[in-house]
């Protein structure tokens, strides 16, 4: 799947921790530390058509979010990150597109988020 891919090729780049689904927590109420990666499938669409469902082949919605504790520190991995998944993206099933890229501080995280929102074409798991 692409975004074991991703997590590997911006854990190679990047400094900092990149983590798939969710970051590990710290056992009190302190905010876990940045900077940090964070790479989710949030959508995945499967093409249909007179034929019926390609069961194989979907549009993935990947999801990649930068936080550090300084807008410029998330800007810059976030900036570093685009350019590390331009060329794994294009060489996916059918390209990829940057869809949108928006920051803003996160209260929860106590530091400053980058999110990307990449749509990919991936073979995926089968709906059967």
């Amino acid at each position: 799947m692409i975004e074991k891919d991703i997590v590997d090729r911006l854990d190679a780049v990047l400094s900092a921790e990149v983590y798939y689904g969710m970051q590990p927590q710290p056992p009190d109420d302190r905010p876990a530390p940045l900077p940090v990666v964070i790479v989710n499938r949030v959508a995945s669409v499967w093409l249909g058509g007179f034929c019926g469902i390609d069961t194989d082949l979907s549009t993935a919605g990947i999801q990649v979010d930068y936080y550090d504790e300084t807008a410029e520190g998330a800007r810059r991995l976030a900036d570093q990150g685009r350019v590390a998944l331009r060329d794994i993206v294009a060489s996916s099933a059918g390209g990829a597109l940057l869809d949108s890229e928006i920051s803003y501080y996160d209260e929860d995280s106590r530091g400053w988020r980058v999110q990307q929102r990449w749509d990919v074409a991936d073979y995926s798991p089968a709906l059967s």
